[in-house]
């Protein structure tokens, strides 16, 4: 038939692209990707995974780590540092030095702490001390080839501590093991926002844009201090997170990378969020944060204290190194993401959640999920939608609708059961199990005149993959 055609989404691999108007998007990008997610091992766009209620204190979580040498989490709300081995019971270990949302980092089986003043250690998973020796005011903490390396936000110094004590913050000129000191960016007029590592090097971010990069370390004879960029510019202390071969941050240009180049040693900017810069640069505020989700290879987004969460997904990527994003809303601000081996968890409100992939809850609250693809118009009178296939794996149980220009229709999503409606009856003596498909496929004719045709696919209630979703119009 002349003049008849396919709009395939191929599942919608790209993502969010709100750089552009939903008219202008390709077939394969999303205008809305609400509480979706892709599968890194499949490549599919499926519903996010609930999460079940662990510990409800009543009071905000601020701050979650995991201490894998005692098997213990601990957690913050305001001033006060708390220990719980079960998410049962917790119990007040004491309170912190500074006023500042806690760092953790483990040294060995030490867990040390920054909150803005003195440094603390935990020992034993159970005994807060205050590192005496350390600096006055210390922001954030992190280790680095045997010792811990701390910074300030209200100077330009990286601190480090002795080789192999963490509670040794005096310099001695006459030994290269003791603690050391690095002045970064002399007569810049910035101090440090940031400090994160890309390969061998240590990248440190400070005010008005500029980056720089320490090469090797303070004892080394080849230990350098080199500028790399006058505008990256990052948001905050925990707007930076390094996975694999980038060192990725977020700030007044959006959500961006550094990445090495083929020269030795030299690395350059690449624009990770083009798609959707502009939207993160309107919405950042100094609470925005991000964090890695190693379970799910992901980096989750907060730009704002709010309930919204922005997932860029490095695996699966384009071709180009970028990955797609799609968004989620928590039933409560988030503060903090820890993640031990498979597990997420999420500290917000105040309460403590684990992601769950066999409800569709959150926090009991029905997640919704809507997928929407661009929105394309008439270019002669009008589009006449001759046919939409939609096929999904069904992961929970549920119903939706989709709409295709004029048309929708209710959509029920069936799982994989054991026996027909809730019934457990055997029939005729067979013990063999029926089950119920876990697809859900709908092939609609017709649609009528259509000046625009926009397709989207809300689930209200279960959980799904996106297997194929496309339609075959004509232009009359």
């Amino acid at each position: 038939m002349e003049g008849f055609l396919t709009y395939n989404t191929q599942g919608f691999p790209q993502g969010l692209n709100w750089a552009k108007n939903a008219e202008s998007i390709a077939s394969t990008e999303l205008s809305e990707a609400e509480n979706c997610e892709y599968d890194y091992a499949s490549g599919y766009l499926r519903t996010v995974e609930g999460i079940s209620i662990i510990l409800d204190v009543g009071k905000s979580v601020d701050s979650l780590f995991y201490d894998k040498y005692h098997n213990v989490f601990y957690y913050s709300s305001g001033v006060n540092l708390y220990v719980t081995s079960d998410f049962k019971t917790s119990s007040m270990l004491g309170t912190l030095t500074g006023i500042n949302k806690p760092v953790y980092v483990m040294y060995n089986d030490i867990c040390i702490v920054a909150s803005g003043a003195k440094l603390q250690a935990v020992s034993g998973g159970s005994t807060l001390q205050t590192i005496s020796g350390s600096k006055d005011k210390n922001d954030y903490i992190t280790t680095r080839v045997g010792r811990a390396l701390a910074y300030s936000t209200s100077d330009d110094y990286l601190y480090y501590s002795a080789i192999g004590d963490y509670t040794a913050w005096t310099n001695d000129s006459s030994d290269t093991s003791s603690a050391q000191f690095i002045k970064v960016g002399y007569k810049d007029a910035g101090h440090i926002v940031a400090v994160d590592f890309l390969s061998k090097v240590i990248m440190v971010y400070k005010e008005n844009g500029r980056a720089y990069k320490v090469v090797g370390e303070p004892q080394d004879s080849y230990y350098a201090v080199e500028p790399v960029s006058q505008t990256a510019f990052c948001g905050s202390t925990r707007a930076v997170v390094d996975v694999g071969d980038k060192a990725y941050y977020l700030g007044n240009a959006g959500f961006m990378s550094f990445v090495p180049t083929n020269d030795y040693g030299d690395i350059e900017p690449f624009d990770e969020g083009v798609n959707i810069n502009q939207w993160l640069i309107n919405n950042l505020d100094s609470n925005c944060q991000v964090w890695h989700i190693i379970p799910k290879k992901q980096i989750w987004i907060k730009t704002q204290n709010d309930k919204r969460v922005y997932i860029y997904h490095y695996v699966p990527c384009y071709s180009d190194g970028r990955g797609p994003f799609t968004i989620r809303t928590f039933s409560n601000q988030v503060n903090d993401v820890c993640c031990v081996d498979k597990k997420v968890y999420i500290a917000y409100g105040n309460k403590v959640g684990i992601l769950d992939g066999a409800i569709d809850t959150d926090d009991s609250q029905q997640i919704v999920t809507v997928i929407k693809s661009g929105n394309r118009l008439a270019q002669e009178h009008f589009i006449l939608v001759m046919s939409r296939l939609l096929v999904t794996s069904n992961i929970i149980a549920g119903n939706g609708f989709i709409t295709c220009g004029k048309k929708t229709q209710d959509i029920i999503l069936d799982a994989d059961s054991p026996s027909i409606y809730g019934n457990d009856t055997v029939i005729y003596n067979d013990t063999d199990n029926i089950y119920a498909d876990s697809y859900t496929s709908t092939y609609k004719v017709g649609g009528g005149a259509n000046k625009s045709v926009q397709i989207k696919l809300q689930i209200e209630k279960g959980a799904i993959g996106l297997r194929e979703l496309h339609y075959q119009y004509l232009e009359v």
